[in-house]
């Protein structure tokens, strides 16, 4: 068995000792018991910070879990202690920020110190491409579980903060786009939590949802100190170059500069939160085909480049089953890449269409 944190649980899991309650007084979940989304959901609810999981079962679906969770005992000690601080700091952010959402809706003021504090920490701690990219953007949980706006705003806030970072931006300006991404959803404190958990909203629906960017800008826009810049990368954040965004429709270069990196990082989250199995190749695939019209071309570029590098670096999981590595990342083409497997077979995916990427095996 193996200890997973509870960040990193997946259905299909089966738990290999009882999850008792914070005081240990109460069995929560019993041995045996295979993990579905609801019950990792309750989990989370109930603060646990880690869960034995059996790792030797025949269930095909722990067996792929466990080649896409590695045990931090195989990884060198720098890359295991990075990603162990990686994981807790990450946790211990979705606590405060789930806290610190909750009063924002109760109470319909924004504690600003605190989330700043946040923001600091992220830049501090999840400003690392591949820890963020691997147990931030490709764990997304669903919409239905009481910690996705949390977990959804500190995403923005990291990735936001990573490609600004790509972009040699200057610090404070890094300040302001980490602190705008996370605080960029604050208005769905505003709004019934049912329309943040439906991923298939009636237009009418819809309509009732665009409003929290409105309700973001009358939460922030009376804070002493508050920077311009973040309160406008707040209130554009769903705003498109082509002039197809909202609340006002503005386009081009009336779209601010932060708004638009922090367009990307939202957009990112949103394809994989609508993609049942994450490939990463669609990512790209979705910020190539939008950067010349919804997204910012620059920022849009910055992303494609640095993210294929990263690719380069992790195996994937293919549709029958082997794993390969990326070898080559064609310019033209960077979603059908050439693949190299375990048994030394050369696959090009430009020419080969009866084998798929179905995700990374990190």
């Amino acid at each position: 068995m193996k200890k997973v944190y509870c960040l990193e649980l997946q259905p299909g899991m089966i738990t290999a000792e009882p999850v008792y309650s914070l005081n240990r007084k109460q069995i929560l979940v019993d041995t045996g018991v295979e993990l579905n989304e609801r019950i990792i959901d309750q989990i989370l609810n109930w603060d646990i910070y880690s869960v034995m999981i059996a790792d030797d079962s025949e269930e095909p679906m722990v067996e792929e879990t466990a080649h896409v969770e590695p045990d931090l005992s195989v990884l060198p000690a720098v890359m295991a202690k990075k990603t162990l601080d990686f994981i807790q700091n990450f946790e211990a952010a979705i606590i405060q920020v789930s806290a610190l959402l909750e009063d924002a809706r109760s109470e319909h003021v924004i504690n600003i110190k605190a989330f700043r504090e946040v923001a600091k920490q992220v830049e501090k701690h999840l400003i690392q491409p591949a820890e963020a990219i691997n147990r931030m953007l490709f764990r997304m949980p669903s919409r239905k579980s009481s910690n996705f706006l949390a977990y959804h705003s500190l995403a923005v806030g990291a990735l936001s903060g990573m490609i600004a970072v790509w972009m040699d931006l200057p610090p404070s300006t890094i300040d302001d786009i980490v602190l705008a991404g996370v605080l960029h959803d604050i208005g769905k404190t505003q709004i019934l939590r049912s329309l943040i958990a439906d991923d298939k909203l009636s237009a009418t629906h819809q309509e009732m949802a665009n409003k929290h960017v409105v309700f973001a800008v009358k939460l922030l826009h009376d804070i002493p100190g508050l920077s311009p810049n973040v309160l406008a990368a707040v209130m554009q954040h769903h705003e498109a170059m082509d002039g197809s965004g909202y609340p006002k429709g503005i386009s081009g270069d009336q779209v601010h500069s932060i708004a638009r990196i922090i367009q990307v990082a939202n957009r990112l989250c949103e394809v994989v939160n609508d993609s049942p199995r994450v490939n990463p190749f669609v990512l790209v695939e979705t910020v190539k085909s939008e950067m010349f019209t919804k997204l910012d071309p620059a920022v849009g570029d910055t992303f494609i480049r640095r993210f294929n590098d990263y690719l380069m670096n992790n195996p994937v999981k293919l549709s029958d089953g082997r794993k390969a590595k990326v070898v080559f990342l064609p310019s033209v083409n960077p979603t059908s890449p050439v693949l190299q497997t375990t048994d030394n077979e050369f696959i090009d995916l430009t020419k080969n269409k009866n084998v798929k990427i179905e995700g990374l095996t990190f």
